[in-house]
């Protein structure tokens, strides 16, 4: 039987149906790549600059890789604040204890580069990244040897500078300092594998919006940063997403979501004289109290506080507490 010359084929019929199933499936794609980029940019064009919300005076010194924020306040022996990492870390995380420091030291907190009001290059951002900019600011900046009060991943960027520059530091104050022995190969893996990902088109930038999102920030901040929860208040959340999301800020996160950041401090910790003080919250879980003899082992003479309904935050859950601590540890140790 002969078809006429307007009827359609079979295999003409189902051609067609693919073709517009391909089609109506690339416009779906086109539509929500675009619908993507048009968020990031929304987001972008309305996070504003970061507050300076430590009343110190703000200043900016010029690192090898990009500028790097600070603020000073206080009249005394130098002391140098390191916030640790995450999604909208930056030096506001000692908006608790700046003031009542600066009362007895002069008081340094800066951003590290990647980090807050700093510059954000397109760099590796490694542990000797962060230990160069520990060194040189205390060299540059502060001009004389001084306490360092770091916080979680901070400490490990601080004992890498002290096993250079012994000289540089006269003591130590390690909040919940982390401990992440992962294996060379798997952090160069997940590095390689978090830096392909975040840096896809529209598909890289969707994703940091979605990690660094405020529901994100809320969620992480409950479960690991505070005991108690009423802290992780609108205020807290939205300093850290703004943060965030200031331009550049995803290739630092970046790296530390690659493991790029991950090490194991004890080797250091090891090595060095300075004298030191272990702050721990007690209700801390990425980096338990139970780490902290081991901790004790390796420096003997080394101090040990544990601050009572507390995470990874003591000393800005209970900053009152914290700044006792450390201002009485410091006073005898002088």
């Amino acid at each position: 039987m002969r078809h006429s010359e307007t009827e359609e084929l079979p295999f003409e019929t189902e051609s067609k149906s693919c073709c517009g199933a391909l089609k109506t499936a690339a416009w779906l794609v086109g539509a929500a790549i675009g619908a993507a980029a048009m968020a990031n940019t929304y987001i972008a064009l309305k996070t504003p600059p970061p507050d300076d919300l430590l009343g110190g005076v703000f200043n900016r010194y010029p690192a090898r890789q990009g500028d790097i924020a600070y603020t000073v306040a206080g009249d005394g022996p130098p002391l140098l604040l390191l916030h640790g990492l995450g999604a909208g870390n930056s030096m506001a995380e000692w908006q608790g204890n700046f003031q009542e420091l600066a009362q007895h030291f002069t008081v340094y907190a800066l951003d590290f580069l990647g980090w807050g009001a700093s510059d954000k290059p397109e760099s590796t951002y490694g542990i000797e990244t962060y230990a160069e900019q520990v060194e040189y600011f205390i060299e540059d900046v502060i001009g004389a040897p001084c306490a360092v009060i770091a916080s979680n991943q901070s400490a490990c960027f601080a004992l890498s500078a002290a096993t250079r520059r012994p000289d540089l530091f006269t003591n130590f104050v390690f909040v919940c300092p982390t401990l992440r022995d992962s294996d060379p190969a798997i952090r160069q893996a997940q590095s390689k594998v978090a830096h392909s990902l975040f840096n896809l088109p529209v598909v890289g930038q969707t994703l940091y919006n979605t990690l660094a999102s405020r529901r994100s920030i809320e969620e992480f901040s409950r479960r690991h940063l505070f005991f108690d929860k009423t802290r992780v208040d609108d205020a807290f959340i939205a300093r850290h997403s703004i943060a965030a999301h200031q331009p550049g800020a995803r290739h630092a996160l970046t790296a530390f979501l690659g493991g790029a950041n991950d090490c194991d401090p004890l080797e250091d910790w090891a090595k060095i004289s300075v004298p030191a003080l272990l702050v721990w919250g007690r209700n801390a879980l990425l980096t338990p109290v139970d780490m902290a003899p081991e901790w004790l082992a390796l420096q003997p003479s080394a101090h040990l506080e544990v601050v009572d309904n507390a995470m990874l935050m003591p000393h800005a859950e209970h900053p009152e507490k914290f700044d006792a601590i450390v201002l009485k540890w410091l006073k005898t140790d002088a």
